[in-house]
């Protein structure tokens, strides 16, 4: 079992890796949180990167830049790390750090929908480059997540940013579309069209935890009904789904459970609990990686789709039941254990993309999402440290 100084430790180099890094300028977070640093050195996929996201801080020199995209997913996910962070260390500029961040994603970047009627009043568009509307369901689903919970936990938050509002309104509009989207991939709503794959966890195991945050505060039935269907449809094709898969699941489903206590949601987060322990390397604690984003091998460490949607599926479940503790821990001091010492303020305390076991080092190759080139701030970096810190704390995600 880690010890709190080794956790305390690595909470405190994520701290300064979002500080000195360059992923906020300015380092206040006022005007937010960049996507990630690219290493583009010996990245074949770096230009393709690039243009595909078109809004970077170059490093030449040094071989990164950051890809200065405000995604308002990744905001709100660093703007939840610095509330853990603040509570465990207690320094208040950290939490004035994640004020900021959200006066920007509701004051000052522009990516909250707040009018064009029912369909799409409340959502959040992917990114401050897109001028058209870019509306995903796993970032939205987020969304809703983090600002129900926020709303809950920090009331003068709440107050300012009327996050239990947005959050509702956000869970209706996801309550209303996905079911419709899962029945007709060409569903759309007239100026737009919801993105993404319901059928894949990654998507909607997201919206059922979003729904089931929902239900903490208005227990809706049309929430539960899109939860329950959901875990009826993933316990029948379980087989086909991909080690990355079942972290999300397991998200959804302990999220459901310790909102409605209810069976199928036990049933389904016990199921995919067991698939992922199936499929750990016992001596390592990894998971292959199998995401269709980024490269593929048993022998290579995913941290953008994989290890870290399971290290937080698997600490929610060893709250359940204490019987996945040692499955859970073990995924948990692989990602300590490999989390960046390199010297330089761009890596120092980050986790990179991917990371090679053989090799023993980061590696295992590039896409122009995925891979070891990748360090996001959201999505991996903050998630991973949401961890770390509910360690810190005896607390899960899914019961905080």
């Amino acid at each position: 079992m880690l010890s709190k100084t080794a956790l305390r430790k690595s909470l405190e180099m994520t701290r300064k890796w979002f500080k000195e890094s360059g992923v906020m300028i300015p380092e206040n977070g006022l005007w937010g949180v960049a996507e990630r640093v690219l290493l583009t050195e010996h990245n074949k996929t770096a230009q393709k990167t690039l243009n595909s996201f078109p809004a970077w801080t170059p490093h030449d020199k040094d071989g990164y830049c950051i890809v200065e995209q405000r995604r308002a997913d990744c905001n709100l996910q660093t703007a939840f790390l610095f509330l853990r962070v603040h509570e465990i260390f207690g320094i208040q500029h950290v939490h004035s750090i994640a004020r900021n961040i959200l006066a920007f994603l509701f004051n000052r970047s522009g990516l909250l929908q707040r009018t064009g009627g029912e369909k799409i009043e409340g959502a959040w568009n992917w990114s401050h480059i897109k001028h058209d509307l870019v509306i995903y369901f796993d970032d939205n689903a987020w969304m809703a997540t983090l600002m129900l919970k926020m709303s809950v936990h920090y009331p003068d938050l709440n107050k300012e940013f009327h996050l239990r509002e947005w959050g509702l309104k956000l869970a209706d509009l996801l309550a209303d579309a996905f079911p419709r989207y899962f029945a007709d991939a060409n569903a759309t709503e007239g100026g737009f069209k919801w993105q993404g794959n319901p059928r894949l966890p990654h998507w909607g195991s997201l919206v059922c935890q979003a729904l089931a945050e929902a239900m903490r505060i208005h227990p809706k039935k049309a929430y539960r009904n899109v939860i329950d269907s959901y875990h009826k449809y993933l316990l029948e094709r379980i087989d086909v789904f991909t080690p990355s898969e079942y972290g999300y699941a397991l998200l959804g489903a302990t999220a459901a459970y310790t909102v409605m206590k209810d069976d199928l949601s036990l049933k389904t987060a016990r199921a995919f609990a067991d698939e992922l322990i199936s499929v750990m390397d016992p001596a390592t604690g990894n998971l292959p990686a199998r995401h269709y984003e980024a490269p593929v091998g048993d022998h290579l460490a995913d941290t953008i789709y994989t290890l870290n949607w399971a290290v937080l599926g698997m600490q929610n479940m060893q709250q359940i039941d204490e019987k996945y503790n040692a499955a859970y821990e073990k995924i948990l001091e692989l990602l300590i254990d490999i989390q960046d010492t390199s010297p330089e303020p761009w890596l120092h305390g980050c986790w990179r993309g991917m990371y090679d076991m053989k090799a023993k080092s980061w590696g295992g190759g590039n896409c122009y999402e995925g891979g070891t080139g990748s360090i996001y701030t959201g999505w991996t970096n903050a998630p991973i440290a949401w961890a770390v810190a509910f360690a810190l704390q005896h607390k899960c995600f899914a019961i905080h």
